[in-house]
């Protein structure tokens, strides 16, 4: 009977230990970063979790998703919801994606859990560049930028009063820009960095390949009357008034310096007008609005001639897959406006008061999650 019963202990032993090795152990990562309790649920950035995994990320402002990946691995989330694609898998989370203090946060579990399931955990030892190194905290909805400086290289653009040159000014005022915004967490890269020339098509494309979130276009006024002057913003549509379509014919003359265009072709006719129109209507809601904002923050700062908003027809904005507007700084044909611009104290100025119309529109999109007006 005791020799009965010791097999049946050593059976039971048996299915126990075996159940304890064929149980998969779940995977967990440990990620680094600040915990949030927000209704009693643990959330965390999604800055650390890109970091911890080495992820890229790429965000739909219309559809409010985000999407992470890892070479062909990716995970799709939305803000608000509380399921997520997991390689195209509906997968339930314990909780929302939220927005928490105008930056992305997930919940804890699934992010050390489900998403180690997927992605792999990147190397301790990780070199970057120091120019492209933003803080940790900077995982914000808005958080790349491309700054094109108008004209450079065989392309002049405008040539002013006291012998100021347009693509001279504008390269200057860009990289003054970008400095600004990398300060309060955007990052920036701008289409080119010296005197050089770049086809308005590839400055879009640049912004296009970068999958940013903005695309800004720095230029300078002229107008064949000497008494005009201001501070004016475009964003892509059709032009309603002759001021606008001027400005928007003299920066298109940049065309006559390129050998191609985009896809080889330009449009001629009233129907590729009107496809064009189509194509950017869905961006053209945040770049009216980022538009107004630099205008009113560039009066405030500057003291300037406000002459506003305006729609027009600007080829450099047409192949941007993303919000975008053209801002022309002043006038370089009027002698006060260029002596201003000849000075670099007053190009900082400019450029400080355009990063703050940037950062003002951006933290107003962020806490209302897109929903701005």
């Amino acid at each position: 009977m005791k020799t009965y019963k010791k097999h049946i202990i050593f059976a039971l032993a048996l299915i126990f230990f075996a159940g304890c090795v064929s149980t998969p152990v779940e995977k967990k990562v440990s990620i680094k970063g600040p915990v949030y309790a927000i209704d009693g649920v643990s959330y965390i950035p999604l800055s650390s979790v890109v970091n911890e995994y080495g992820l890229k990320r790429k965000w739909d402002s219309i559809a409010k998703k985000l999407t992470i990946y890892q070479g062909k691995k990716e995970a799709v989330l939305a803000i608000g919801s509380n399921v997520a694609l997991i390689e195209g898998v509906p997968k339930k989370l314990g909780a929302p994606v939220r927005m928490h203090r105008s930056i992305i946060v997930l919940p804890e579990d699934f992010s050390s859990s489900e998403l180690a399931k997927i992605f792999t955990k990147k190397d301790k030892i990780v070199i970057r560049k120091p120019e492209s190194t933003l803080p940790p905290t900077c995982d914000y909805i808005i958080a790349k930028i491309v700054v094109d400086p108008g004209h450079g290289g065989k392309d002049p653009g405008a040539m002013g009063k006291l012998g100021v040159r347009e693509k001279y000014i504008t390269l200057d005022i860009a990289k003054r820009l970008k400095h600004h915004l990398e300060n309060a967490c955007i990052e920036v890269k701008l289409t080119r960095t010296d005197d050089r020339f770049i086809s308005l098509w590839k400055r879009a494309d640049i912004a296009n390949k970068e999958e940013v979130d903005f695309f800004i276009s720095v230029h300078a006024n002229a107008a064949r009357s000497r008494y005009a002057k201001g501070f004016e913003v475009y964003y892509l549509s059709e032009a309603v008034d002759d001021d606008a379509r001027a400005v928007a014919a003299a920066e298109n003359a940049s065309l006559k310096y390129e050998t191609s265009s985009f896809g080889n072709k330009r449009p001629s006719t009233d129907l590729e007008a009107t496809l064009w129109d189509i194509e950017h209507s869905e961006n053209r809601k945040e770049s009216i609005e980022l538009a107004e904002s630099i205008a009113s923050l560039a009066y405030t700062r500057l003291g300037v001639k406000n002459r506003g908003t305006k729609a027009a027809r600007f080829y450099v904005l047409k192949g941007a897959r993303m919000p975008s507007v053209l801002v022309e700084v002043g006038f370089i044909s009027n002698t006060a406006e260029a002596k201003r611009l000849k000075d670099s104290s007053y190009r900082e100025q400019l450029a400080k008061a355009i990063a703050e119309g940037i950062i003002s529109y951006k933290k107003k999109y962020e806490t209302t999650e897109g929903f701005t007006k």
